[in-house]
């Protein structure tokens, strides 16, 4: 009799996380969160230009879908958003237009960065859906401490991130660092996982491709 008994207290459990996804906004299969529902560009576009932001960082969390977080050396964290609504340039441009950042770089081979007086802001287009673009905000001891260098190939010239993130040779530095596995190459992932289930220097899992500690090399 006590096996039948556990079948109504199932259900219930059933519903109950059923209903916690569903307020949640996103859907929850197989551990893995689906892409959240996005609103059309249009409406974007409207939302943007009719808000009121600090600034970019505050834009950016107010408009787009949190997907994950990615921790990293001395407590720092980054935090990654997304978009299927837009492209790298155009996303970054909406950004731009209302907040202009101190550098911008060019996009090369899916990716653009931009830097504020305290943080970056970087675009990236996802490796298993070209649809999705990552949108992730990092502050710049999270960058220094933790980002490959190699990552910046293309974007930012050697010298300026030296000044931006204040410490001389900051490439030759990292680069040694990345040697024993210690760098991180920015986030990329077809997996859209809780905020909650990140940790290390990766975003959410070791299933994440391009979160990994070994990532950007």
């Amino acid at each position: 009799m006590k096996k039948f008994a556990i079948y109504p207290f199932l259900c219930l459990l059933a519903l109950f996380l059923v209903s916690c996804s569903q307020s949640s906004g996103e859907a929850y299969t197989d551990g893995v969160y689906e892409f959240p529902e996005e609103p059309t560009k249009a409406s974007i576009e409207q939302q943007i230009e009719e808000g009121n932001y600090k600034d970019a960082e505050d834009l950016v969390n107010q408009v787009f879908p949190l997907v994950d977080t990615v921790e990293g050396e001395n407590n720092e964290a980054s935090v990654i958003y997304a978009t299927k609504r837009f492209t790298i340039d155009e996303v970054s441009a909406l950004i731009t237009n209302m907040f202009p950042p101190e550098h911008e770089s060019d996009s090369v081979d899916g990716k653009k960065a931009i830097i504020y007086p305290s943080y970056f802001i970087t675009f990236q287009q996802s490796e298993q859906d070209s649809d999705t673009v990552f949108i992730e905000v990092a502050s710049d001891r999270f960058v220094r401490d933790n980002y490959s260098p190699n990552y910046f190939n293309g974007l930012f010239a050697l010298w300026l991130l030296d000044d931006v993130l204040d410490v001389d040779d900051w490439h030759k530095k990292r680069s040694k660092s990345c040697v024993s596995g210690d760098c991180y190459g920015g986030y990329s992932s077809g997996k859209y996982l809780s905020p909650s289930k990140s940790g290390g220097i990766r975003g959410g899992s070791s299933t994440v491709r391009g979160g990994g500690p070994s990532s950007g090399k």
